[in-house]
């Protein structure tokens, strides 16, 4: 690989658009040695500055985020591809591709809507901004000086208007504006020396409303109100216990009810589960903290039973003649790990040795519908040795072709909830993967492609940034010229990775999720590529492969509001520019799309003298877009028109029929803070 080449900080993409016209000082020699206007006119125009090449490797800058490639003048062009920086979390915002440093973290979300009788959230697992009534003790009242409150003191979990009132405590409990009223009281379970016996098992229902906060549980925030319940075994038991309540519910097993040190174990979860195998004969105090409502305890005591024995990777258990196997993941401790596995996870190990080559047939199910994690792998204690991991409440999979040695099989489970399993290990004549399952049978494609695939007989054998240990199936592009590909992958949810190889040293180029899901990459240069599609749903699906003439942007500067809006020809066109330089003008309405977008923005015009069908998109940008769609009047009234996320990752795309007149779009952000680097592209055809 050649060296890295120095060029200009500002963006070359602008070099694609920066001189069309107009003199210089290129010189051309023509056959009879002397330079003529007509040569000089034909020659094509180097800016200054720039980088000379003849293939793309002599373009290699040393930026992961930038696409090099030396353009039909022989110049190097450096085009940002965000894409590649995305770590694929939300709530630390979009990263951003800088032409000059890489991948650089962006803008992390706050969610503030400036609302001070709300409490703002950034939500990880739906990726999205949340927001509640404000409610800071998190007592399930908000705060009565906002509208609709009722909470006299939202810094207090131990008042609202739904506590009882305590007697003697000098204190308004139930916010009724009196202090210690005929009716007050005091909670039940309340303290440790007022703990329910729960010694003869059953299911217990109480209040904690008016509960108080008198000892800190070791997994549980502070504020949480605590109930006490006690039981005393006189030998050694298997002890179940389970709460539930409004919220998440902890609970803390002790040994003596107010001191933390003799804290057993401590777990929270919205069904708080302990449980002990061969718990010891004694006196113990199981604490339930909640934020405060109806309470149900279920307790339940068996006969001791033995603890498994493979807990560990040396104590592994030899499952090779194959079989049905029972485990449990209750009282055991995080020994191993899986690659697709939480950690801190409870887990088991198995371990068989083959003597030839086989097919291995793995499978497992949980008693409680929990998900089951199963790594193999070829060292129990190095997970990057892993072949396989799949993971499901009912999970299994296909090794085909598995060489003779000697593997491990860890099975984990929860790290909130533990339950029991069976583990089904069988051995059969080996067979090759089907067609399309891993690198080296992919499918070939050639563009144009509609192709149906089924991924119920798949493996997983990749991993994607956008997917999960899904199984997965793996189609072969091969470009004999340089050009834009887009791919669509729809009928259940996928999510579909483009490869410039396949297997550990690939780069992936793009990964979107959804149905559709939807990627389009411009100007590729000519060779073979992987296009990866998997499905936690498994089953069938659709894909649809085309490919176009290699679209090179358009720099757009200087369109900061609709009076200065760029004009899209009617044909339409690919545009790249920034928007950290202008100013927010313009925002959503909140009816047509009730996404926020009041960040910095910039607007483009497309007047159509018929009816067309346009479809534009910022697939590419560097940040989380909004595009919202006005006609006639500008951004003055309501958007016609708005889109989020609804291109790749959080590009948004607009597909419409519109009429003739003037059109304007306006490339937005997210948020009132999101801003950067943009490409967007309006496509025109005939509706």
């Amino acid at each position: 690989m050649n060296a890295p080449q120095l060029r200009p900080v500002v963006l070359a993409l602008v070099a694609l658009a920066a001189v069309a016209c107009g003199d210089d000082d290129t010189s051309v020699v023509t056959d009879a040695g002397t330079t003529t206007d007509a040569a000089r006119d034909m020659a094509p125009t180097i800016p200054d500055g720039s980088v000379l090449c003849e293939t793309d490797e002599d373009c290699d800058d040393d930026i992961e985020c930038t696409r090099d490639v030396c353009d039909g003048r022989g110049v190097c062009t450096y085009r940002l591809d965000p894409g590649v920086c995305d770590d694929g979390i939300f709530c630390n915002g979009s990263e951003l591709c800088d032409p000059t440093l890489g991948c650089v973290p962006g803008t992390p979300e706050t969610c503030n809507d400036d609302d001070v009788c709300t409490i703002d959230r950034c939500d990880e697992e739906a990726k999205i901004c949340r927001r509640g009534d404000r409610d800071f003790d998190e007592d399930g009242e908000a705060d009565w000086f906002c509208e609709g409150g009722t909470d006299c003191d939202d810094g207090d979990a131990t008042r609202g208007s739904t506590v009882a009132e305590v007697c003697g405590d000098g204190v308004d409990n139930d916010c009724d504006e009196v202090i210690d009223e005929s009716d007050c009281g005091a909670v039940a379970y309340d303290t440790c020396d007022d703990a329910l016996d729960v010694s003869a098992g059953g299911i217990f229902e109480f209040t904690s409303l008016g509960a108080r906060p008198d000892y800190q549980l070791g997994c549980a925030p502070a504020g949480r109100r605590e109930q006490v319940i006690t039981f005393e075994l006189t030998e050694a038991q298997d002890v179940y216990i389970r709460a539930e309540g409004r919220s998440t519910t902890y609970l803390a097993l002790r040994t003596t009810c107010d001191d933390g040190d003799t804290e057993l174990e401590c777990v929270g979860s919205f069904e708080g589960t302990i449980q002990r195998r061969a718990l010891e004969a004694g006196r113990y105090y199981v604490l339930i903290g909640d934020i405060g409502g109806d309470l149900a305890v279920e307790v339940l005591f068996r006969d001791p039973t033995e603890a498994p024995t493979n807990e560990t990777c040396a104590t592994a258990l030899d499952v090779s003649a194959g079989g049905s196997f029972p485990g449990t993941l209750i009282d055991v401790t995080d020994d191993a790990d899986t690659s697709c596995g939480p950690s801190g996870a409870s887990d088991l190990v198995y371990t068989f040795t083959t003597t030839e080559v086989r097919d291995l047939v793995v499978g497992a199910v949980s008693d409680t519908g929990d998900r089951v994690y199963i790594g193999l792998q070829q060292s129990c204690s190095d997970t990057a040795t892993s072949l396989r991991c799949v993971n499901g409440a009912t999970v299994g999979t296909r090794v085909h072709q598995l060489p003779a040695g000697t593997y491990f099989l860890v099975v984990e489970g929860s790290t909130s909830r533990e339950f029991d399993f069976t583990l089904d290990v069988a051995f059969e004549e080996p067979t090759p993967p089907p067609a399309g399952d891993t690198c080296d049978n992919a499918i070939a494609l050639t563009a144009p492609a509609m192709v149906t695939g089924n991924l119920n007989d798949k493996q997983d054998d990749i991993d994607l940034t956008c997917g999960f240990s899904y199984r997965d199936m793996v189609y072969e592009l091969t470009l004999t010229e340089r050009s834009d590909v887009e791919v669509v992958g729809e009928d259940t949810f996928l999510s579909v990775g483009f490869l410039d190889g396949c297997g550990p040293a690939a780069t992936q180029l793009r990964c979107a999720s959804g149905n559709p899901s939807r990627s389009r990459l411009r100007d590729l240069a000519p060779g073979t590529y992987f296009i990866v599609v998997e499905s936690s749903a498994g089953g069938e699906f659709s894909l649809q492969v085309e490919t176009r003439e290699p679209t090179v942007p358009v720099a757009v500067s200087g369109n900061d509001d609709c009076d200065s809006a760029y004009v899209i020809p009617e044909t339409g066109g690919l545009f790249q520019g920034n928007t950290e330089t202008s100013l927010p003008d313009y925002e959503t309405s909140g009816t047509i799309c009730t996404t926020t977008a009041a960040s910095k923005d910039v607007a483009f015009r497309l007047d159509l003298t018929t009816n067309k069908r346009v479809l534009a998109t910022t697939d590419g940008s560097s940040f989380d877009t909004v595009l919202h769609l006005h006609t006639g009047m500008c951004a003055t009234g309501e958007e016609e028109a708005c889109d989020d996320d609804g291109g790749e990752l959080s590009a948004s795309r607009l597909d419409r029929v519109l009429a003739p007149g003037t059109h304007y779009f306006i490339v937005d952000g997210w948020g009132a803070t999101r801003a950067g680097d943009y490409l967007f592209e309006v496509v025109v055809s005939d509706p």
